[in-house]
């Protein structure tokens, strides 16, 4: 199975998440690294879509996983409330059909 986290090529270190939560897949309380990474699509209604994704690896089992972007941005924010379902698991890739 393929996951595509962004399709720059030049991936960002982010940091730390300011606590530990637990991995989805080891189950142990970890800090998760965040990254970042570019992503363009086009597309026939706005011709080019770009954006970032950000993903978090578990140090204890190299997983990746997602987070909304929204809540990614404020990470550095002491006021940031982060909960184990703010991690999300990673679509499959798949082509678009032609």
């Amino acid at each position: 199975m393929e996951y595509r986290l962004g399709n720059a090529k030049k991936i960002k270190a982010k940091g730390e998440l300011p606590k530990a939560l637990e991995c989805p897949k080891c189950h142990k309380e970890v800090i998760f690294s965040l990254f970042s990474n570019g992503e363009t699509r086009l597309n026939p209604e706005t011709i080019i879509k770009s954006g970032t994704v950000y993903f978090l690896i578990c140090p204890e089992c190299a997983s990746a996983f997602t987070m909304d972007s929204s809540l990614a941005k404020s990470i550095k924010k002491d006021d940031t409330v982060l909960w184990k379902s703010d991690i999300l698991e990673l679509e499959a890739f798949k082509l678009d059909a032609e």
